[in-house]
């Protein structure tokens, strides 16, 4: 072992210290993004259940009040149609250092578009990881979205959902799927392709006793629309759409960063073991060194007094 060594081991164990500094400001960002989008994520929620319960309540009493056939006639978002065109939205993020996030939702995407069955005549791309990855597969995007700002995020919401919603209402495409990460609790997410458009209408409750469901049925014919059912449903679904689309951009964020965070909290646990490595093996060459200094030094004062 060489002092040229010991000076290598010194200069990395600096560059491994340098790197776990960055880490953890990294991890304590993401945390800090975290809690941010948990708590909007959080207040969002409620609202947008409590929206999907009152549409379910209003197409429930629609149906009862008029001919059973099997779909609901309250909104063209209820209109259940055979898939010849579809619109997709990619969520991603703009960046990378998350672990295998991006890579998940991009084989994802290829993989849903390479499937014959569907043809998708509008792409749409959120984040700037998944817009290059499916520019560098050579799929034409309508439209994305990357670096969004915070006070970036409304808008584009509302831009994204209006042109989803409008290629719908036109019937430009036959259904409307997002590629994201859904948030399954506090610390589990999982890539998922979800089906937004069209609604799935409420299914009946199962295991009802008959006097409940009577019961039910007597309070839903008792509803009164003002000024119309169809003005409400022209204002209520729209809104829950857009909320939906807003719910899973949050969620999107959410995982994101506690993708990120994990990922940073694991390179700097990698970091700390790796210092704790590398010190061991310069102490070690320390040592060796000064031992071998000691035996030239005993060894030159025995030779001197022969």
């Amino acid at each position: 072992m060489s002092a040229g060594q010991l000076r290598i081991l010194k200069s990395r164990i600096k560059s491994v210290e340098s790197t776990r500094k960055i880490t953890r400001a990294m991890e304590m960002v993401s945390a800090a993004k975290l809690r941010r989008f948990q708590t909007l994520l959080n207040k969002t929620r409620p609202y947008t259940e409590g929206l999907g319960k009152i549409i379910a309540n209003l197409v429930e009493a629609e149906q009862s009040g008029a001919p059973q056939t099997g779909q609901s006639a309250a909104h063209p978002f209820f209109e259940n149609r055979k898939e010849k065109n579809t619109a997709l939205l990619v969520i991603t993020a703009d960046t990378g250092l998350c672990g295998a996030y991006n890579m998940f939702l991009t084989d994802l995407a290829r993989n849903f578009l390479a499937r014959p069955t569907h043809h998708v005549p509008f792409l749409y791309g959120a984040g700037k990881v998944g817009v290059n990855a499916l520019k560098r597969a050579k799929f034409e995007l309508a439209q994305s979205l990357t670096d969004l700002r915070s006070n970036q995020i409304e808008p584009a919401i509302k831009e994204m959902s209006g042109s989803l919603a409008g290629h719908y209402l036109r019937g430009e495409v036959d259904a409307v799927y997002i590629i994201y990460t859904h948030v399954l609790s506090v610390m589990t997410a999982k890539p998922v392709i979800e089906k937004v458009l069209p609604f799935k209408p409420p299914a009946p409750p199962a295991g009802k006793k008959e006097a409940d469901s009577a019961a039910k049925k007597k309070m839903l014919d008792n509803y009164i629309y003002e000024p119309s059912p169809q003005a409400i449903f022209e204002q209520i679904v729209p809104e829950f759409f857009e909320a939906k689309i807003r719910m899973i951009f949050l969620e999107s964020f959410v995982a994101e960063h506690m993708a990120r965070m994990n990922a940073m909290h694991q390179a700097t646990k990698n970091a700390k073991e790796m210092t704790e490595s590398l010190t061991l093996v310069r102490n070690k060459i320390r040592q060796t060194i000064i031992t071998k200094e000691i035996i030239e030094i005993i060894s030159g004062s025995k030779a001197s007094k022969k």
